[in-house]
């Protein structure tokens, strides 16, 4: 038996290995011909054109490796079938579960690789990509250089930031109000102020008023043209942006979920996308469960190529339907951990469905 499971194991590593490979070639060739003029126009060198393809493959294998696994299982069933060596298998008292066990366990290493990819080195590899395209090549001002609006920043402290306009050049804030709490989250201090200036060592606060506050209400309100306050910020600590998705790791996520919670900000989106990281990779065990039945079904009907169409379609079908609810998620109208994971549990339930009622002629036999 282990002679066996390593044969298929092997046949299914070979056959998805030539699928990914397959499926990300399209997709770099397919995204170079919507790329290549940007590069031409801003002449930069073709070494960048590389680099940036190079930086992209970690970001297309995070999407193509769970979605090759469908037809890689396709393949490997339907050839296994053609050649007569499935029957064989069966003939000599090997149930469809042994003989598919190691394409399942794949799928289940292919997973864990993703989301190991996923934690520690897409993250890394997309902010360089993205600071390529847009910086170097695109000539589009450093994020970090940027002028920003309707900043809130919780400090070290304690206390948060309200900050209308944020300079990074010249370090000016403008409209700026920062609040001081006790440990019941009852406000004890407001300072606010028209303009805020880094003068290289602090920060200069003017035109603005200092409130101090008891449970009553305001007890003092103290006015102020130019003054001084301590505070743990430096103008770093408000270049910090927020990151694209793709170059967060699940961890990433988790921790900017407790701040913005932390904050009373409203976490259901993040929720989405953390779930949406963590459900993403395992879709491959799913599609692996599902593809199993259909390639040995369809195999007895048209073959390799029907087989091979039947997994096409399937794999459209389920890409569509988990973009589907992963909006639905984002819209508010699912639960986050029903958008990421949802699809993948009803796949999984017809996958076994289908494994239980694959003896039978019909295709959803009552």
């Amino acid at each position: 038996m282990s002679l066996l499971k390593r044969y298929v194991f092997k046949q299914f590593l070979q056959i998805y290995g030539l699928t990914l490979g397959g499926l990300v070639g399209i997709f770099v060739i397919i995204d170079a011909f919507e790329r290549l003029d940007e590069f031409v126009r801003k002449s930069a060198p073709i070494s960048d054109f590389v680099l940036y393809y190079v930086y992209k493959i970690p970001f297309i294998l995070f999407f193509m490796a769970p979605q090759s696994v469908l037809l890689a299982t396709v393949i490997t069933l339907a050839t296994l079938s053609r050649n007569n060596e499935f029957t064989a298998m069966k003939a000599c008292g090997i149930s469809v579960t042994r003989i598919t066990l190691p394409i399942l366990s794949a799928s289940v290493i292919i997973a864990l690789l993703v989301v190991t990819l996923n934690e520690f080195v897409t993250p890394i590899t997309s902010t360089r990509m993205n600071y390529l395209y847009n910086v170097q090549v695109r000539l589009v001002q450093d994020e970090t250089q940027q002028v920003r609006n309707q900043i809130w920043h919780r400090s070290g402290d304690g206390s948060i930031w309200s900050i209308d306009t944020y300079d990074p050049v010249r370090s000016l804030m403008k409209g700026v109000s920062i609040f001081y709490y006790d440990e019941g989250f009852s406000i004890q201090r407001r300072i606010d102020a028209e303009k805020v200036l880094w003068n290289g060592q602090q920060w200069e606060f003017m035109n603005g008023a200092i409130r101090f506050f008891k449970p009553e209400g305001i007890s003092q309100t103290r006015f102020f043209e130019k003054e001084i306050f301590p505070t743990p910020e430096t103008p770093d600590d408000f270049k910090i942006i927020h990151k694209r998705l793709e170059e967060m790791s699940g961890r990433d996520i988790y921790q900017e979920i407790l701040e913005l919670e932390s904050q009373g900000i409203d976490t259901s989106k993040k929720w989405v996308d953390f779930n949406h990281k963590l459900a993403y990779p395992f879709l491959a065990v799913v599609l692996a469960l599902v593809g199993i039945p259909l390639s040995l079904r369809s195999s007895r009907q048209g073959g390799l190529l029907f087989s091979v169409a039947m997994s096409l379609v399937l794999g459209f079908v389920f890409s569509f339907l988990y973009a589907f609810s992963i909006s639905l998620g984002h819209g508010g109208t699912l639960h986050p951990v029903l958008a990421a994971w949802g699809p993948s549990l009803l796949f999984t339930c017809i996958g076994l469905y289908l494994l239980l009622t694959l003896d039978s002629e019909k295709l959803l036999p009552f």
